[in-house]
């Protein structure tokens, strides 16, 4: 289920939070596909940093960047061995997303929820149960959005990991998160603001020790 040591471990609950062309939706591709796509042309064999079978995309189905990962996918599932993956790619509209029901826990899948944060209260609810009970259904969910204070709360509650980048929130925000990892939350928090203005994002793994040195990676 894992590809690459920085990868989460699955099943994982990702919130992605930061402002627009942060880099957000590229770290969740890079995430996707990982060196695959470019060792393959290469002749040689790489992996993707999260192995899953399905991939359902809920959001901009438009962007030239998932499309990128939609033809991948298909190259991937007509490629002759070794490279050939039985995996699927599929995308739905915010107001067809499913019961987490109707996903077989016999495959493993990632949905993808992006910048959906504007929209209806029905939508978000029929999110939330992919944070709660999506991992009996061998499911991931990854929510991508621009502030980490819109999220709604509960789906910020039952989270594994938060990825922050530039734009994600105030200061007060990120302290809130670093609180439980320090004596000192707004010294610990202007650092972090600092590193995310410089292009950079950080990570907490909410599935770690406080203490353990992988918790928050910058």
């Amino acid at each position: 289920m894992k590809g690459n040591k920085y990868s989460p471990d699955w099943p994982f609950r990702l919130l992605v939070t930061g402002g627009s062309h942060s880099g957000k939706t590229n770290m969740v591709i890079n995430l996707i596909l990982g060196n695959k796509l470019q060792r393959m042309f290469k002749g040689k064999k790489g992996n993707r940093y999260i192995k899953n079978d399905h991939l359902v995309l809920v959001g901009k189905h438009a962007e030239p960047k998932w499309e990128l990962v939609k033809n991948a996918f298909h190259i991937f599932a007509n490629s002759p061995d070794p490279y050939r993956e039985n995996i699927s790619f599929q995308t739905i509209k915010a107001e067809k997303i499913p019961d987490i029901s109707k996903f077989s826990p016999k495959g493993s899948t990632v949905i993808v929820f992006e910048d959906l944060c504007a929209e209806s209260k029905k939508i978000q609810e029929r999110i939330v149960p992919y944070f709660i009970s999506g991992r009996h259904q061998n499911i991931s969910p990854i929510y991508v959005t621009q502030k980490y204070q819109a999220v709604p709360k509960i789906i910020r509650e039952n989270i594994s990991h938060l990825v922050m980048f530039r734009g994600s929130g105030s200061r007060e925000d990120i302290c809130r998160v670093v609180r439980q990892y320090t004596d000192d939350p707004k010294k610990a928090s202007k650092i972090i603001d600092k590193h995310l203005r410089n292009q950079n994002f950080i990570v907490f793994d909410f599935t770690k020790a406080i203490d353990d040195p992988l918790a928050i990676r910058l």
